[in-house]
This record gives C-alpha cells, structure tokens and sequence, in this order.
C-alpha cells in the first residue's frame, strides 16, 4: 500500500477512550464531507459520505458509540474512480440536531434549509480540550487528507470544500506550530505542509506513531544521502576546477619551451614547469609534495601563476 494508505489505515484503528474525543473526531470527518439533506417526507438526514470503507465503519462505530440514535449504514454504486460510496445516515430531526449540536456545529439562524448543506456552511465551535483538537484533526485527515510518499517529496495536505474554510483550517493548524499554505486549483482547495518538520508534528498530533516512525526513518535516510551525494558534487566540482586550471598552465608551460625553451626560466620556474609537465593530473598540493625540497600548496599556486603569466606575455608579443 502507499504511504498515504498506510496512514490512513493505522488512524481509522486509533479509538479514543474518552467519548468527547470521540465526538470531536466525527465532526472533523464531518466538517470536510457531512451534508445535511432535507428527505421527501420533509425530515432531515446527516450523512457521511466516502470511498473508503473502513473510515465509514469507524464513523458508524462512534455514532453508535456515543449517541442512541437511529444510524444507517450504506453502499451505493457511484462514477468515481472506485466505482463505490459508502454512506453513514443519521435519520430523525431531533437526532441530527442533536449530533449536529454536540459535534459543535450550529446551522445560521433564519437562513432557509437547502436540499443539501455542507456542514461547512455552518458555525463550528472548536473543542477546548488538546485531546480533543487531536482527534478533531485526525478525523479532517482521514475524511480529506493525502500524504505523498516521504521516499519521493514530502507532502502532507487535507482537501477543504471552501476557500474560506481553508483559511479557517489553516489557523487551526497553527497551534500545532504548523505554518500551513493554501492552495486553489480549478475551484478545488487543499491546506498543506511541505516542510518535514512540520509534517512530522502533523503526524504526532494525529498519534500517528508508526507512521511517524517510518517518515523520520525515511528522512534519516534522505539527509545522509542527501549529504553525500553533496559530498560527492563538491568533489567532483574540485576535480574540474583541477583539470582545468592543469590545462591552462600546460598550455602555457608549452608555449613558453615553444617559444623561448625553459631553460631561459629562473631555476625555480623552471623546475616547476618541468614537474608539472611530469604530472599533468596532479593538484596543487600533490605537486608541493613531488618538489625538492617539498613546496607548500600557496608557494606552488604562485609559481605556476608567473608561468601563466610569461606565457601571456608572449602571446602579446606574437600577437603585435
């Protein structure tokens, strides 16, 4: 499975013993897919809605779990790239205002009832509790969420249905420490994290562990490879820097035996020339260490740089 499916998977197995925990989980899998449908006999229905079976399971336990109420379970056939929905029905007035009331939503007063509303479209209250800001976040998460595998980009994100509740989500995430960004595309909009760190404290708040576990491990593995491959660029960088700089100062060692012979040196460019003529390849240091007696790295820089320079000279002269 993906990463992302992996996730997903160890999150619908987490169930909080405390039933506000509970309760705050199911309306963060709500704010981001619950409506609220008016039914042809006039009454009410809060239904979730998703792809995945084992999230809408976990959603009908919690109902069942933490109200007495009347909750249907569904599969219907849908056009979507799984070919299926499976749907969690609360039926009842009183038991949807209920639900609707303890998860912390509240529908805007004297708005008429369309035939679908999106819970985003309702006031939330944000659950006081830490505790219950964790579960809230797992439930967004599981209903809406998508993590990129950590081995290609790191990626972390939860789809919204609004721009506003985008906004609205982002700030919630920053009591976490999280600095999240807002993205729109073709009318769609996802809150997400790129930096590893703060996908990594995502993944803590949710009590995603080994999840956690595996990215960090992942990203352990990323930074060294990372570093060596940087080490390796580096080198890699030097020993072209080397070359070329070799290939100039043979160049401009030949012209100068060429053009007046390097016996015409001072003795101590002289010996240089012929040692770097010995030793086309080597650096700067290689070269201190073949001389007699051994030269340092600056000494031998500065010689080969008054060759370089001798030769220019006689290019002048032949050029005039």
């Amino acid at each position: 499975m993906s990463f992302s499916k992996d996730l997903k998977q160890e999150l619908t197995e987490k169930t909080p013993g405390a039933r506000h925990c509970r309760v705050a989980e199911l309306a963060g899998m709500f704010l981001c897919g619950g409506v609220v449908e008016n039914r042809g006999d006039g009454g009410i229905a809060l239904v979730f809605s998703t792809e995945k079976e084992n999230i809408a399971k976990k959603c009908f336990t919690f109902l069942k779990k933490s109200f007495n109420m009347n909750i249907v379970a569904g599969e219907t056939t849908v056009e979507s790239r799984r070919g299926r929905a499976y749907t969690v029905t609360v039926t009842g007035d009183d038991s949807v205002r209920r639900c609707t009331e303890e998860m912390g939503f509240t529908r805007p007063k004297g708005a008429p009832f369309a035939p679908r509303e999106y819970l985003a479209d309702w006031s939330l209250s944000l659950p006081e509790e830490a505790c219950c800001c964790r579960s809230f976040m797992r439930g967004m998460f599981l209903m809406r969420g998508a993590m990129n595998d950590p081995e290609k980009s790191y990626h972390f994100e939860i789809a919204v249905p609004s721009e506003e509740l985008g906004r609205w989500m982002a700030g919630f995430l920053q009591q976490f420490d999280c600095e999240p960004r807002l993205w729109e595309r073709r009318g769609s909009y996802a809150v997400y994290l790129k930096d590893a760190e703060q996908i990594a404290d995502a993944l803590t708040v949710m009590d995603a562990v080994g999840a956690r576990l595996r990215f960090e491990e992942v990203r352990v593995l990323r930074n060294k490879r990372g570093e060596v491959q940087r080490k390796v660029n580096c080198e890699v960088s030097n020993l072209a820097k080397t070359s070329r700089a070799a290939g100039r100062q043979l160049e401009a060692i030949e012209l100068i035996d060429r053009s007046m012979g390097l016996s015409a040196l001072p003795e101590e460019l002289e010996k240089m020339a012929r040692l770097r003529l010995e030793n086309p390849d080597a650096s700067l240091q290689e070269l201190g260490d073949c001389a007699v007696p051994p030269i340092g790295r600056s000494g031998v820089n500065h010689r080969l740089q008054k060759l370089c320079e001798i030769a220019e000279g006689l290019r002048l002269k032949e050029g005039g």
